[in-house]
């Protein structure tokens, strides 16, 4: 699962423009990733300048 540290999300909207799914949204001035859209390709991950976009495992969110 591909998420967003907000803490780390400096609001470039860098992610959004590679998304192919358009998965990815801007919410409070912060990048936000709508998961049954995502289709994980990580482009996002490596778009990020300030790599708070990360891949985390389900046991994450447990």
């Amino acid at each position: 699962m591909i998420v967003v540290d907000k803490g780390m999300c400096v609001g470039c909207e860098e992610c959004l423009h590679v998304c192919p799914t358009k998965a990815i949204i801007m919410r409070m001035e912060k990048a936000e990733i709508i998961q049954h859209l995502c289709n994980q390709c990580e482009r996002c991950i490596l778009m990020c300048p300030v790599k708070a976009i990360k891949v985390v495992s389900a046991e994450y969110f447990v």
